[in-house]
């Protein structure tokens, strides 16, 4: 479902602009994932007829104006210039799905190859070495967003998941910090300069 915010500068948004606006969005939303918002501005200024929108969805940011001598015009413009945008965007997700999954293969391969050559050693943690020319493995990342946190509120939180690392922001400063469990078991506070 997109929510449309349409807006008009010395332009009247009547009904019938609003649902020519609203059905090429609509056609426009397919093309999109999940839910997204649009803003559009009208503006007459003398024979001058604007159209500006931007459209927000939970992995793009689009956007696009154009300037004609017509509104409608303007408006349609500027959508297959968004339409445009989406196709990419969406073949670019498209395409980085793909080669995650080739990705994750691969580097599962080698992990488990590495694993079964390395000698097992008592108590203690052993360190995949990448070959000699070989670029070492990514073996996984998570996306979150980043909670604002005092320092201790971070380490109570670390280690009540039992994790090792933890990023948060500040609640202070709104800077982004690192809460890390040392191997002595203790907490280390990382507040990075940038």
């Amino acid at each position: 479902m997109m929510n449309i915010d349409i807006a008009g500068r010395h332009v009247e948004i009547t009904k019938a602009l609003r649902a020519f606006i609203e059905e090429r969005l609509h056609k426009l939303e397919s093309l999109l994932d999940g839910p997204s918002k649009a803003h559009v501005v009208l503006a007459i200024e003398k024979h001058r007829h604007l159209a500006e929108i931007q459209i927000k969805s939970r992995t793009a940011l689009l956007s696009g104006a154009k300037e004609t001598e017509d509104l409608k015009a303007s408006i349609n413009q500027v959508i297959e210039r968004l339409e445009g945008q989406a196709r990419r965007h969406k073949e670019k997700l498209r395409g980085r799905k793909k080669r995650e999954g080739r990705k994750i293969a691969a580097v599962e391969a080698a992990v488990g190859a590495a694993v079964e050559a390395i000698p097992a050693a008592p108590k203690r943690r052993a360190r995949l070495q990448p070959a000699a020319g070989a670029r070492t493995p990514m073996l996984r990342s998570e996306r979150y967003r980043l909670k604002p946190l005092s320092v201790e509120d971070a380490a109570m939180e670390l280690d009540a998941t039992g994790g090792d690392l933890l990023v948060y922001r500040d609640a202070r400063t709104y800077r982004v910090n690192v809460v890390y469990r040392r191997r002595d078991g203790n907490f280390a506070h990382v507040d990075p300069e940038f």
